[in-house]
């Protein structure tokens, strides 16, 4: 059969006789699916090389509970697509086809630039497929993997985006009903970072691993509303349910009902108050309420809609970030040892190399400025290689420089590091620092990211990438360039060094009237770069404990 195709081609008028491109399309993709159809007979789960939907599937990009994603090229435009071929099991039950339909083409008529683009959907020889644009990046739940977290500042605007994307599909009167990391994509990154949603209305029946599972929910049981679970009626504001459930995943590492068993989890989802996330992450106290009121049991005491939920998480941040500089601005609260406030040159050349965090990307709109990442860009297109670190755009807007009533201490402060160690290399790293984000997959590269204790604003960022050929001045020199043409640039020391009897790279620099200090180090393949920030008045205090890290840091290929 050559089944049905929805567009938004489809849906106009058109004078008889009429011969558009659409009908090209359609004439093209009849044809294909008549040629595959032999085939997709005798194997109702396609693989690459497989014509469906008139697209040739070129390769598997990702796999899940409700089927698998392959990149592959339209035929009849030429242009790159991702194609989603449905469970099979999914695919055999009646109702689901019939809402598959049906959302599909809901979907296809929103246009919203957080929602993944519906080109095409249909069946093809019992085989159902939808056609959407493909997004060259990465979903969530790769970055959030093996415990990995964001910033709270990323996890908010990660969330915002989301938050548009539900609204706009809400008031086209679609649930998303499977609002969890998998389905969110992240594209680009720092200030370009952009989240996009995807998957909707294709959920029914899957148990907490996404195994698709008879009489249980489908969906992944940690982002799952009361009500879907009591098979009750649902709206949007399931939807909220799971994005502050997402919220709380990325700041945590973890969800908010962690259980060992579904029925516990279904157990804590129905009767368990959720924990605060301040006790368990970096946020700050006031986010505990806003999380509160979205993970309520009850529909009605939720937030009305997901852009409410959103805009109180950013309020919520933006309050404590105001509050943190107003404390640091208070006399009563300056901590006595504070640097000099004049940027200063790292001396000796035995200094270490670590590798550097991703941008937390910056907000679009009305956001608030969030802290920037390191991206270990490494490797110029000239060298032909991908990328390793990436560049931190701003080390903390918030930083006060308002006279003091206590003088600032010009000693340095002690050097106490502890043990941490990650696939990628081993490391002493400053003791009592509070771990942001550990280890996690950025794509190109895993990063890690400390900082310190309050009220000090210094960050430390280690990121690694296996594979890399490219020597640490190729990789240094790539992140210079990228903050060069700054204003507000000032260089203060570079140039290579030797490390722990390696070549390696010290950058010492200023931008935006913070102080930065990054060592790029590849003595055997993998490529690490270390990345410490302050405000200006503190690099002196934390210059010798940067130093210390960098020169305790050994790549595991070594």
């Amino acid at each position: 059969m050559l089944g049905f195709f929805i567009s938004k081609e489809n849906t106009r008028a058109r004078e008889p006789g009429m011969f558009r491109a659409a009908d090209a399309y359609r004439l093209v993709a009849a044809i294909c699916r008549s040629a595959a159809s032999s085939l997709m007979k005798t194997n109702q789960i396609p693989k690459a090389g497989d014509v469906l939907g008139g697209c040739r599937l070129e390769r598997l990009a990702a796999s899940g509970g409700m089927g698998v994603v392959f990149e592959a090229t339209q035929l009849a435009l030429g242009r790159r697509v991702a194609v989603k071929v449905i469970s099979p099991a999914l695919a055999g039950d009646q109702e689901f086809r019939q809402r598959f339909v049906r959302e599909a083409q809901l979907t296809a008529s929103i246009d919203h630039p957080n929602i993944v683009e519906v080109y095409d959907a249909g069946e093809q020889d019992g085989v159902l497929y939808i056609v959407m644009r493909f997004i060259d990046g990465v979903d969530l739940r790769t970055v959030l993997r093996d415990g990995g977290r964001c910033s709270p500042r990323r996890a908010v605007s990660i969330c915002e985006d989301v938050a548009s994307a539900l609204d706009a599909a809400h008031t086209s009167g679609l649930t998303h009903r499977d609002v969890t990391p998998s389905n969110i994509l992240l594209r680009g990154s720092g200030d370009d970072e952009q989240a996009l949603l995807t998957d909707f209305g294709l959920v029914k029946q899957v148990d907490s691993a996404g195994q698709t599972k008879s009489g249980t929910w489908l969906g992944t049981l940690a982002f799952v509303a009361p009500e879907a679970l009591r098979d009750d009626p649902v709206d949007g504001r399931a939807d909220v349910y799971a994005l502050g459930c997402i919220l709380y995943r990325i700041c945590a590492g973890e969800p908010p009902f962690p259980r060992e068993h579904d029925a516990a989890t279904i157990a804590a989802h129905l009767s368990d108050s959720p924990p605060l996330l301040s006790e368990h992450s970096s946020a700050p106290e006031a986010l505990d309420a806003v999380i509160t009121k979205a993970l309520a049991k009850a529909p009605e005491d939720r937030f009305a809609t997901a852009g409410q939920f959103a805009a109180a998480a950013r309020a919520a941040l933006s309050a404590a970030t105001h509050a943190r500089a107003v404390d640091h601005d208070a006399p009563t609260q300056v901590a006595p040892q504070r640097s000099a406030s004049k940027l200063a040159a790292s001396s000796s050349g035995q200094e270490a190399r670590t590798r550097i965090a991703d941008p937390t990307p910056a907000a679009r709109g009305g956001r608030s400025s969030r802290v920037g990442a390191l991206v270990l860009a490494g490797i110029a297109a000239a060298a032909g290689a991908a990328g390793a670190i990436a560049v931190d755009r701003s080390v903390n807007a918030a930083g006060s420089t308002t006279k003091r009533a206590q003088q600032i201490s010009k000693r340095p402060a002690a050097v106490a590091l502890q043990p941490y160690s990650t696939a990628g290399y081993s490391a002493q790293v400053p003791r009592g620092w509070a771990l942001i984000e550990d280890a996690v997959d950025k794509g190109l590269y895993h990063d890690s990211l400390w900082r310190a204790p309050s009220p000090s604003k210094a960050l430390l960022r280690i990121a690694y990438r296996p594979g890399v050929s490219v020597g640490p001045e190729r990789v240094a020199a790539a992140l210079r360039d990228r903050v060069v043409a700054d204003p507000t640039y000032s260089e203060l020391a570079w140039g290579p060094i030797e490390l722990n009897g390696a070549a390696a790279t010290r950058w010492v620099y200023g931008i935006g009237g913070n102080a930065r200090m990054t060592w790029t180090m590849n003595p055997c393949g993998t490529s690490v770069a270390v990345h410490g920030s302050s405000t200006a008045s503190e690099v002196l205090r934390w210059a010798p404990t940067f130093r210390a890290v960098t020169a305790s840091v050994r790549p595991g290929c070594s």
